[in-house]
């Protein structure tokens, strides 16, 4: 049987990690600030063999550069790991590096995440970086852990790249881990768990958030799976799923669970055997999962009140696109029969969907937008369980083949550097391939999106103004769907003011919750 890095005897204090998991641009407190499992996952292997691990939040701390500042005051860190996705993540990840270079210049800074594994000659480039965790980095965190505490040989550490005499220095690729069941369950005592309740959407539960599996075999255009996990899945048993997620429950008391995996329909025997366990324990929780059209497309009625029998409640369908023809340039691997057809059979049960879409892929005109909106006027108007999520704005992701083709076919020039990537975010309209007309256009889209369905817009305004605030929405739903039935855009004064509360609205709600926990903090301590 192999063995890992992580089953070795425990030493007696090996030394200090830092790791740090940045803003994301999108973090309200209390709503969707979820576990940072990168670092948990890191956290969690370093501890199990001695290393003393702190994990610090920018999305949950109003001081974040006074906090590392003084993390590293308490003791120098053998060296700080930065979590990052491609966005505007690398904005705080360049914050907090900054923040170290100011404290102590000698620590080393290791980034990790999609972002450097998939731009990893860019990462390491800058001045901020000074070594790049490529792929999974579980072990590759203790294999860098040991060689910097004993003064070791970078060049003996696979999966990482690093600079040496002024070169940009890679080692031996770091093979999967294939069994995912040999990775320890994360150390929730490494953070304040209390702080990561988010909410369900539907009940407004306390929930939190585990993974299941890991990749995906499809070869989506648009998706950084392809290049990040290579079209391999792999996953968890069926017992340990059920054991991770029942674990949650019993320990933090939480009755809603979302799963965080690309793929988790991956291998319908493993589905049927989890939700079998899960009926057998007498599970009630509420359980949300993203799912394919294709999955549920072989499915049938029985099997969906099988799934919400175990607690899959709610599932979150990626359609993209009302666009035939856009759905196979992008390699979807499934047709909008398919997806009307899977629309109407989830009508038939208890179970919820919230469909995905995006707009504005290079050459997308306006009359394939509006292909778009209408096809989710389409499904809500023939489910009464399906929901909408606001329609996001694509965003050429490094290490996707739809980036490639931009970059080679359209002559688009991408950001070159770590500081340039930060600025690329879903929920900004930044395309250079798109003409000044249609990225109007569809920023007015993603703004009138956020009104198609009324549950969404119920939560988002659960306070003393409620109903007046639900009186104005529906006037403005009738509204829209004037606009749209004449296909009149033109004269939307209220979409930069619309904007605009929005981002007042987030801001004051993520301060005001991060007072609060401030306060408490400061009552307990």
């Amino acid at each position: 049987m192999a063995t890992y890095p992580w089953d070795r005897p425990k030493e007696p204090d090996l030394g200090k990690i830092l790791l740090i998991y940045p803003i994301t641009g999108m973090d309200v407190f209390g709503i969707n600030v979820g576990l940072p499992l990168s670092c948990l996952y890191l956290g969690t292997v370093l501890t199990r063999i001695g290393y003393r691990v702190e994990i610090l939040d920018e999305r949950i701390s109003q001081t974040f550069e006074q906090d590392v500042a003084a993390s590293i005051a308490r003791e120098k860190p053998l060296f700080v790991g930065i979590s990052s996705m491609t966005g505007i993540q690398i904005r705080g990840g360049l914050e907090a590096a900054r923040a170290v270079r100011k404290s102590d210049p000698t620590i080393p800074i290791a980034w990790g995440g999609v972002h450097p594994t998939l731009c990893p000659d860019s990462t390491l480039k800058d001045s901020l970086c000074d070594i790049a965790v490529l792929g999974e980095g579980e072990i590759t965190a203790i294999e860098l852990a040991d060689c910097l505490r004993t003064n070791g040989d970078l060049n003996t550490v696979q999966g990482i790249g690093f600079k040496q005499d002024g070169r940009l220095v890679f080692t031996e690729k770091r093979p999967m881990i294939e069994d995912l069941d040999v990775i320890p369950r994360p150390d929730y005592d490494l953070i304040q768990m209390e702080r990561y309740f988010t909410r369900a959407p539907s009940t407004n539960e306390a929930q939190l958030q585990v993974v299941t599996s890991r990749g995906c075999p499809f070869d989506c255009e648009f998706c950084y799976n392809l290049k990040f996990n290579e079209r391999r899945f792999r996953y968890h048993s069926a017992e340990r799923t059920v054991s991770d997620i029942l674990y949650l429950q019993e320990r933090f008391g939480v009755n809603a669970i979302f799963i965080e995996d690309d793929y988790f329909f991956g291998h319908p025997g493993r589905v049927e055997k989890i939700c079998d366990l899960l009926t057998e324990r007498g599970s009630k929780l509420l359980i949300q999962v993203p799912c394919r059209i294709d999955y549920l497309y072989r499915q049938n009625d029985e099997m969906l009140a099988k799934l919400y029998r175990a607690g899959f409640k709610e599932l979150w369908i990626g359609v993209e696109s009302g666009s035939e023809s856009r759905l196979k340039e992008i390699m979807k691997r499934m047709t909008l029969r398919q997806v009307l057809e899977v629309n109407d059979m989830l009508a038939r049960s208890d179970v919820y969907v919230k469909y995905g879409f995006m707009a504005g892929f290079p050459k997308e005109e306006r009359q394939e937008t509006l292909e778009t909106v209408d096809f989710m006027f389409q499904l809500l108007s023939t489910n009464p369980n399906a929901g909408v999520a606001p329609v996001a704005v694509y965003t050429p992701y490094p290490g996707t083949t739809l980036y490639d083709k931009t970059r080679l076919m359209h002559g688009v020039h991408f950001p070159d550097t770590l500081e340039g990537w930060s600025h690329f975010h879903f929920g900004e309209n930044n395309n250079p391939f798109l003409s000044a007309r249609q990225k109007r256009f569809i920023s007015k889209i993603n703004v009138m999106s956020r009104f198609f369905e009324r549950r969404a817009f119920e939560r988002f305004c659960d306070n003393r103004f409620k109903p007046l605030l639900m009186l104005v929405y529906a006037v403005y739903y009738r509204y829209l769907r004037l606009r749209f039935r004449w296909r009149f855009f033109e004269f939307m004064p209220e979409i930069p003011l619309i904007r605009l509360m929005e981002r007042q609205y987030v801001k004051a709600f993520h301060r005001a919750q991060l007072s609060k926990l401030a306060a408490t903090d400061k009552l307990t301590n």
